[in-house]
C-alpha cells in the first residue's frame, strides 16, 4: 500500500513526535443535561438552516413531543407506580459505549486522553477552548448526529487551526461510498476502530503527514475518508473489551450499568435495515460464550449490576445462547441484562426460561408489522403467528418485552395497518415504539434500483435531511406520520402497551405487577387541555403544510 498525504496537510505539524493527547466526542445534537433551554433551540435553529427537509422531521418531533409533554403535565398526580417507574434512570450519565472503546484503544497506543459529548463543549465555551488547546487530534462520533446538516454546525464549532478532526461512527459509515466532505472535518474514518485507531495515532504523532490504512484499508478521495478494511478472522475473542476502568477513571466515578457488544454485522438482511453494512467487514462476526460470561463475571466484580447488549441480534447463534446462559447460571447470575433478539429465538418456554435464570430482564424484539406481506417485503424471515408466539411466552413467564413497529413500509395499506393492530390484541408487548419508515440510510436493501422500481419507491435522497422525503405506490411520508401518530394513540387507549418513548427512563425498573396501573395512567395522558390541542394542533398544521410541499418536490 502506498502511505498518503492528505491535502490538509500544514507544516505547524511537520516533525511532532512528542506524547499525543486525544479528545474523544460522543453524543447526540440535544443533552438536557448539560444545556439550557435556549442553548437547545439555538443548536436546533443552526441545524434547520443547514437542513433540506427540516419541516418533516419537525413533524416527527412533535408527534414524539406530544404525548410526552401530556404525560410530564400529569406526572404530579400520577399513581406511585408511574412516579416510581419515571424516578432516577439507573442508565443516566453512562457514557457510549464509543467513548469507552475510543478511549481504551487510544491509551492503549500511549496516548493522553479526555472525554466530552457534543453538548457539554456547545454549552460551555471556556472549557470547550480549553479541551480543544489541550488536543491537536480529535475523534468524534457520529452514531448519535442524525444528518449533515446536525454534524456541519458542530464540526465548525470544533475546528481550530492547530487541530485535526476526525469523524467516524454511523453517519460516516452510511455516507462513505459518497462523502461529500464537511466543512471543519479534515478525515472520515469508517469501520472498526480497533483497526483504524493505530493507523490515526501514528498519523497524529508523525505530525499529520502521512497517512498509511491499515493493511487490507484504503484512503479514498484525496485523503478525506480512511477505510479499515476487513478483520483478519470472525471472531471478536481477538480484540480487547472496551475497559470500563478507563472510562471510571476520566469521569470520576464508578457505573453500575455498562454496554456491551458481543456482535457485529448481522446475518440476516432486512430491507429497512442498514446495520449489516455499518462496517467495511460486512460478516457476521461474534465473541464467544466464554469471553463473553468471562468479561461479565470480572465486571460484575466491580460493581456493575446491569449490562445492556447493544448487539443487532444477541440471541444468534442458538448454540452460542445457549451456552451462555449455561454459564451464567453456573456462576450464579452475576449481573442482570438485556438485548435485542428475533421472535423465533424466544417462542420456546424452555429457553426463554433459562434466559430469565440467567439474568435477562428485558429483550427487544422487531416485530415491525402485523402483515404476513409486510414482513415479506421486508425480508423479515419470520411470520405474524411467530412474533405472536414469542411475545405470548415471554409475557407468561414474566420476561420484559420491547417492540418496534414500522409503519409506511412499501406495500402497507388500511388493511395491514388493520392486521398490526389485530396482532397487538392477541399478543400484547409490555413497551412498543412505533416509527414510521425512513430512507435516511442509503445502505438499506430497499432502496437498490430493482426494489425501487417494483414498489414505485421514490426518494428525497438529499444527506442534510434527518427525515427525507419519499412516496411509494400505497403510501406517502406525511401519511405514515400520521399512521404513525394514530397507531401509538389507539396502543395507548386500548391499554394494550407502554409508550417506551414516554416510559424509556424506567423501562429498567417494570414491574409486570403494576401494568395495569401504569396503562390506567398512560390513558389518562391522551385527555388534554384546550391549550395543549390548540398549541399542538396548530404546529402539526404548520408542519403538514410545508412537509407537504417537500413531498410534491419527489
Amino acid at each position: 500500500m502506498n502511505p498518503w498525504i492528505p491535502k490538509f496537510l500544514s507544516p505547524d505539524f511537520t516533525g511532532l513526535t512528542h506524547a499525543m493527547r486525544a479528545l474523544v466526542i460522543t453524543g447526540g445534537l440535544f443533552e438536557p443535561a448539560a444545556e439550557t433551554p435556549w442553548q437547545a433551540a439555538q443548536k436546533q435553529w443552526r441545524a434547520s438552516r443547514a437542513s433540506a427537509g427540516v419541516w418533516l422531521d419537525l413533524r416527527l418531533k412533535l408527534m414524539l413531543a406530544d404525548r410526552y409533554s401530556a404525560m410530564r403535565r400529569r406526572l404530579p398526580q400520577a399513581p406511585e407506580a408511574a412516579r416510581r417507574l419515571l424516578g432516577d434512570d439507573p442508565s443516566a450519565g453512562v457514557p457510549e459505549l464509543t467513548e469507552v472503546a475510543l478511549a481504551s484503544l487510544l491509551e492503549a497506543e500511549g496516548v493522553e486522553v479526555e472525554v466530552t459529548t457534543w453538548s457539554e463543549l456547545s454549552a460551555d465555551p471556556v472549557a470547550r477552548e480549553a479541551r480543544l488547546s489541550r488536543c491537536p487530534l480529535v475523534l468524534a462520533s457520529t452514531t448519535l448526529l442524525r444528518d449533515l446538516s446536525e454534524l456541519g454546525p458542530l464540526a465548525a464549532l470544533i475546528k481550530r487551526p492547530h487541530n485535526r478532526i476526525v469523524v467516524g461512527g454511523a453517519l460516516v459509515s452510511m455516507l462513505a461510498d459518497r462523502w461529500p466532505g464537511v466543512p471543519g472535518v479534515d478525515l472520515a474514518a469508517a469501520g472498526d476502530g480497533e483497526r483504524l485507531v493505530p493507523a490515526l495515532v501514528a498519523w497524529a504523532k508523525g505530525g499529520f503527514g502521512r497517512l498509511t490504512p491499515p493493511a487490507g484499508g484504503r484512503v479514498e478521495g484525496d485523503g478525506a475518508v480512511l477505510r479499515a478494511g476487513p478483520m483478519p478472522s470472525k471472531s471478536l475473542d481477538e480484540w480487547p473489551s472496551p475497559d470500563w476502568r478507563v472510562a471510571e477513571r476520566l469521569h470520576g466515578r464508578a457505573f453500575p450499568f455498562i454496554h456491551y457488544e458481543s456482535v457485529r454485522g448481522c446475518p440476516y438482511r432486512c430491507a429497512f435495515c442498514n446495520y449489516p453494512y455499518l462496517f467495511d467487514d460486512t460478516r457476521f462476526r461474534l465473541r464467544s460464550a466464554g469471553r463473553i460470561a468471562q468479561d461479565w463475571s470480572i465486571a460484575a466484580s466491580r460493581g456493575v449490576r446491569w449490562i445492556s447488549c447493544l448487539d443487532s441480534l444477541f440471541t444468534l447463534p442458538p448454540k452460542r445462547l445457549d451456552e451462555l446462559t449455561e454459564r451464567l447460571i453456573a456462576d450464579g447470575r452475576p449481573v442482570d441484562w438485556l438485548c435485542y433478539a428475533r421472535a423465533d429465538d424466544l417462542t420456546d418456554p424452555k429457553r426463554v426460561q433459562r434466559l430469565i435464570d440467567a439474568g435477562c430482564r428485558q429483550v427487544q424484539i422487531g416485530v415491525e408489522s402485523g402483515s404476513a406481506e409486510i414482513l415479506h417485503h421486508m425480508n423479515k424471515r419470520t411470520t405474524p403467528e411467530v412474533n405472536a408466539r414469542a411475545l405470548q411466552v415471554c409475557r407468561g413467564l414474566g420476561l420484559t418485552t420491547v417492540i418496534t413497529l414500522i409503519v409506511g413500509f412499501p406495500g402497507e395499506t388500511a388493511a395491514t395497518l388493520a392486521e398490526t393492530r389485530a396482532l397487538l390484541k392477541a399478543a400484547p408487548p409490555d413497551f412498543f415504539f412505533v416509527a414510521p419508515f425512513s430512507v435516511k440510510s442509503p445502505l438499506i436493501p430497499i432502496l437498490s434500483a430493482s426494489s425501487r422500481a417494483e414498489h414505485g419507491l421514490v426518494t428525497d435522497d438529499d444527506p442534510t435531511s434527518a427525515f427525507p422525503a419519499w412516496r411509494h405506490k400505497t403510501m406517502h411520508v406525511l401519511d405514515a406520520i400520521d399512521h404513525a401518530d394514530t397507531l401509538t394513540r389507539w396502543i395507548m387507549a386500548e391499554g394494550l402497551g407502554l409508550n417506551a418513548g414516554m416510559f424509556f427512563q424506567g423501562m429498567l425498573r417494570f414491574n409486570p405487577q403494576d401494568r395495569e396501573e401504569l396503562l390506567r395512567f398512560q390513558r389518562e395522558t391522551l385527555e388534554v387541555g384546550l391549550g395543549h390541542r390548540l398549541g399542538f394542533g396548530a404546529m402539526r398544521g404548520l408542519t403538514r403544510w410545508r412537509g407537504a410541499a417537500q413531498v410534491a418536490r419527489l
